[in-house]
């Protein structure tokens, strides 16, 4: 079983626990794949590309890592949605759509998108993994940042929902 299966087992574990105990889970559920619900998530992450675009235009560049990262995160809830699969937690999210790219549920080259999201990649720079630097942008008084950095990162998203919206619909 790979580390991402068997992360997967322990977020399915993690919110069936929670739930048990009447509380409201922060793990992965199963639950009936749901196009429509998928669509809504596709959506949202075409409504944080107009918010990305518009703080772009702005100068707001801090911004733009954050809501990048949620565009991209949106199209991971959108897919899991349509596999029938819940999550309130942004790591087994990420754990779920690994695991479904290993049992070629999904095209291997879906993976780039996680790699780039991911923070836990110890080979890369931090300005190269978007979670790290959202972190940074979000949570230290930092504003600086490349125009090309954010220019990069325009391109992984209109991407990744172009490749997103392929597998939903």
């Amino acid at each position: 079983m790979s580390r991402a299966s068997k992360h997967v087992q322990w977020c399915l574990n993690k919110a069936k626990d929670e739930t048990a105990k009447g509380e409201l889970h922060r793990g992965l559920a199963k639950i009936k794949p749901d196009k429509e619900e998928a669509m809504r998530y596709m959506a949202k992450a075409e409504h944080n590309m107009e918010a990305f675009l518009h703080n772009k235009e702005g100068g707001f560049y801090d911004w733009t890592i954050s809501i990048g990262f949620y565009v991209m995160y949106h199209c991971c809830l959108a897919i899991i949605t349509k596999f029938g699969y819940g999550s309130r937690n942004q790591e087994c999210t990420l754990a779920l759509i690994e695991s479904l790219i290993e049992e070629k549920k999904l095209d291997g080259d879906f993976r780039k998108y996680i790699e780039a999201i991911k923070s836990a990649d110890a080979g890369k720079k931090e300005e190269e993994q978007i979670q790290k630097m959202r972190e940074k942008y979000q949570y230290t008084p930092s504003i600086d940042i490349d125009a090309q950095k954010v220019e990069e990162l325009l391109g992984i998203c209109q991407d990744m929902i172009k490749d997103a919206k392929g597998i939903v619909d």
